[in-house]
């Protein structure tokens, strides 16, 4: 691992870096357009009902569509990569701050709005240098390293929002979540300085005439057949994950009945995983293939949606379980999700990014609003339509890319380059 380190470009630290600080306050990582964990009870706390909360994904969702192909257009007219995502990241700074200080659910509808446009910028470019960041041959064991150093910086914080939480009002309560998203904001601040100070541009070479918007979207739906498939599987998947996320941590909290402390040892069991069975997963892949041991990621995906669904409200501490086996599927996953990103060509990275925002964000608008509907006739059918989907659907696309698409788990030479007609 040392040595593997140095080797590595320094905006791959950083991105292991940027991801542990986060980590270590607390906050998960990734795009955040939908709100989830603290955040949406956070929401609930305010007043919204679970349709309301739906219409704020809704709206959020619609946002995104709205800005999502000409932030990807723009993004890949920029020679600047560096200074847009930084730009982003700036813009998008006092969004935990604003959350913390309002009294209403409306003000952070407002808030999710306006974050849009700094995540719609920031998002495509922190894909474009994270996915630079690697070798294709590095991949799946940079993509280990970096769930492994930042899971153990995971471990402890969530035991310590809870105590926060619990000391400040209560999960019952909205002071007692407040002091959760200030911690939020601080580590923002952290990862901004950090990232403006030491992160290397990345310089894409481009063709004299580059692709127009529309061309990219000719080479996306008639000159890729696996882009095509990854782009159907995502809007299925994102639908349904659509109508259940924003509401999971209510449903752990409110309907299967776990305490402040279950709730932050649900955030322990994700990390602790990550950090005790990464490092065999990579070994695992590295012996079996990306092919087999992403199969047996679905397989394992499934069970866990099956406990999340199947714990009894009298019961909480199965959730735990839940997260945990969770957590085992995303190490078993590190192959699949190389792939994912592999299959994408630089070139039209930014155009497919935004172009599948799109796709998605339409699907987004209804899916919450849904999601919420559903969860007043009974909340338990959103996640068993999760189970439903992942055993049914994404599993048999992950099938066809692995087994038609690739070269066990690795991207066919024929389907790496770009159409000579771009």
């Amino acid at each position: 691992m040392k040595t593997f380190w140095k080797e590595q470009k320094t905006n791959f630290k950083l991105m292991v870096l940027r991801d542990s600080i986060s980590h270590l306050f607390g906050k998960r990582t990734g795009v955040r357009l939908r709100t989830r964990g603290y955040e949406a009870i956070y929401i609930k706390r305010l007043g919204a009902s679970p349709v309301e909360i739906g219409f704020i994904n809704s709206f959020v969702s619609l946002f995104n569509l709205v800005l999502g192909v000409p932030t990807g257009w723009i993004i890949d007219r920029t020679t600047n990569v560096k200074k847009i995502y930084i730009m982003g990241l700036f813009l998008g700074l006092p969004g935990f701050l604003l959350m913390a200080l309002v009294d209403n659910w409306i003000s952070i509808l407002l808030i999710l709005l306006w974050l849009s446009f700094p995540l719609c910028l920031s998002a495509p470019l922190q894909a474009i240098i994270d996915v630079d960041s690697m070798s294709n041959k590095n991949r799946v064991y940079g993509l280990s390293i970096h769930r492994l150093m930042t899971a153990a910086t995971g471990v402890v914080s969530p035991i310590i929002l809870a105590y926060i939480v619990d000391i400040s009002g209560g999960i019952d309560s909205v002071t007692g979540i407040k002091p959760v998203l200030l911690l939020w904001f601080l580590s923002d601040i952290i990862v901004l300085v950090l990232l403006f100070m030491k992160l290397k541009d990345v310089h894409i070479i481009r063709e004299p005439e580059r692709a127009s918007l529309f061309g990219g979207l000719k080479y996306i739906f008639s000159g890729s057949t696996p882009l095509r498939t990854i782009l159907v599987r995502d809007v299925i998947s994102f639908f349904v994950a659509g109508m259940s996320i924003p509401f999971t941590a209510i449903y752990q909290v409110d309907i299967k009945m776990a305490s402040v402390f279950i709730f932050g040892l649900i955030g322990v069991a994700e990390p602790a995983v990550d950090l005790l069975f990464t490092t065999p997963a990579a070994r695992l892949i590295a012996r079996f293939g990306r092919r087999k041991i992403g199969y047996l990621a679905c397989i394992v995906g499934s069970i866990a949606r099956l406990v999340l669904v199947l714990t009894p409200s009298t019961f909480p501490e199965l959730l735990i379980l839940y997260i945990g086996i969770s957590s085992v599927e995303g190490c078993l996953m590190l192959g699949f999700d190389a792939y994912n990103v592999e299959i994408i060509p630089q070139e039209i990275r930014g155009k497919w990014i935004g172009f599948r925002s799109l796709i998605i964000g339409l699907s987004g608008i209804a899916a919450p609003v849904l999601g919420g509907l559903i969860w007043n006739i009974n909340p338990d059918y959103l996640y068993w339509l999760s189970f439903i989907e992942h055993a049914f659907v994404a599993f048999p696309f992950m099938i066809l890319l692995m087994e038609k698409y690739s070269n066990d788990g690795m991207v066919k030479s024929s389907n790496a380059p770009l159409d000579s007609q771009l």
